[in-house]
């Protein structure tokens, strides 16, 4: 078993985080000091977790993962005011299809309005909508709304909802929420099965978390700039990445260690510079 993701809950003050498969219907809440607060359980046996999100007070759980290709619809569950408390919790699902066949997808996005997003996997990779109020009594229809840079793992829409954080191994892409244009895009540091990508609790960086054994989550700065010739590598930004300071540090370290424990994995972090 390996995480799925990790989603910053503001108002719990916590991140939430499920293993990718194998695991019953469980998400993790971790403290930013390392602990599991608890677990919100709850009865569904989901095929392929690869996506969280957390809007207001709300968790929203994708169950989209189709590396087969061959699932007729995929669900994303609903939580509302969620709590790691280990009871077992009552949920919302909403099932979905993409309009022109199953597609494997990495990446959970909601919007401020609860609408659900998602990119696709792998290449010739796209954004797909649903609709703007999904039904749970229907089928809800994914269309595609933009091409998305290729190899996306997982995403998460900046605060203030203008823009959108989405990452692969190799390169972390800033795109306007309006036009999926890329106005940012910055190289990663060599990230072996890089995987998970969140937003800080104070919103300062991007927590970016590898997959399997040896884990790493590193902390980096959100990239702001783009110079005229090349995009940024983060390992340029060290100024930034040092200013975080002390906070930022014990954020990643604890994020790691938690990850280790509910994924089963060795983890670590490593403070970008």
């Amino acid at each position: 078993m390996s995480s799925s993701g990790l989603a910053r809950d503001v108002n719990a003050g916590l991140y939430w985080t499920a293993n990718e498969t194998g695991d019953r219907g469980v998400v993790y809440g971790l403290t930013t000091t390392g602990a599991v607060r608890g677990t919100l359980n709850y009865r569904a046996k989901p095929v392929d977790v690869e996506g969280l999100a957390v809007v207001n007070d709300t968790l929203y759980v994708g169950d989209i993962g189709d590396r087969t290709r061959t699932r007729g619809l995929i669900t994303v569950y609903r939580f509302d005011n969620p709590r790691a408390t280990g009871l077992t919790v009552t949920y919302r699902s909403y099932d979905f299809a993409f309009r022109d066949g199953p597609k494997d997808a990495e990446t959970l996005l909601v919007t401020e309005s609860g609408r659900i997003l998602l990119v696709t996997a792998g290449k010739n990779a796209a954004i797909y909508a649903g609709p703007r109020q999904p039904s749970r009594q229907v089928l809800n229809r994914l269309t595609k709304v933009a091409d998305a840079p290729d190899d996306i793992t997982d995403g998460a829409f900046l605060p203030g909802g203008k823009k959108i954080a989405l990452r692969s191994n190799r390169t972390v892409y800033i795109l306007d929420a309006g036009s999926y244009e890329t106005v940012v895009s910055a190289e990663l540091s060599t990230q072996p099965k890089g995987k998970s990508l969140a937003i800080s609790l104070d919103g300062e960086s991007l927590l970016l978390g590898t997959q399997g054994r040896n884990a790493k989550v590193y902390a980096v700065p959100i990239p702001t700039k783009v110079t005229p010739s090349a995009s940024p590598s983060i390992d340029a930004q060290n100024e930034e990445v040092a200013g975080m300071g002390r906070r930022g540090t014990l954020l990643a370290l604890g994020l790691a260690a938690i990850v280790a424990v509910v994924a089963g994995v060795v983890a670590g972090v490593i403070h970008d510079r």
